[in-house]
């Protein structure tokens, strides 16, 4: 947006609608992956077997269905820091949360790599 006339330096009245609207989408992806993590994690309690340890396939549901609430919870702040951003024209911030989402997702995985090993040897 050029600056006025005038040669003043005005805040534009409100942010460009586009930008609202990309970080709202933003946030519709992040509410998608902890939904289905959440379903995941019914999944695994209500159909998988022990996975090889008693209590195996409810630890790893109780894991996803954590890591979706976090991930919900995270998405709506990163969502919220994004759109004071953008109201208030700075650089949006940064953050580690898909680092630390990955990791979480990455260490279920790891964990029920090992039960199905388990399992698998077992028999």
């Amino acid at each position: 947006m050029p600056p006025p006339e005038d040669g003043s330096l005005r805040a534009p009245a409100h942010p460009d609608y586009r930008f609202t609207l990309a970080n709202e989408r933003t946030l519709l992806a992040w509410l998608r992956t902890a939904l289905a993590l959440v379903a995941g994690g019914v999944a695994v309690a209500t159909y998988a077997p022990d996975l090889g340890v008693p209590g195996g396939s409810g630890a790893v549901a109780l894991g996803l269905v954590l890591i979706g609430l976090a991930t919900a919870v995270a998405g709506y702040r990163r969502w919220r820091a994004n759109e004071d951003a953008i109201r208030n024209d700075r650089p949006l911030p940064q953050g580690g949360l898909l680092a630390l989402l990955a990791t979480a997702v990455a260490a279920v995985v790891v964990v029920v790599g090992v039960l199905v090993a388990i399992e698998v040897l077992s028999r």
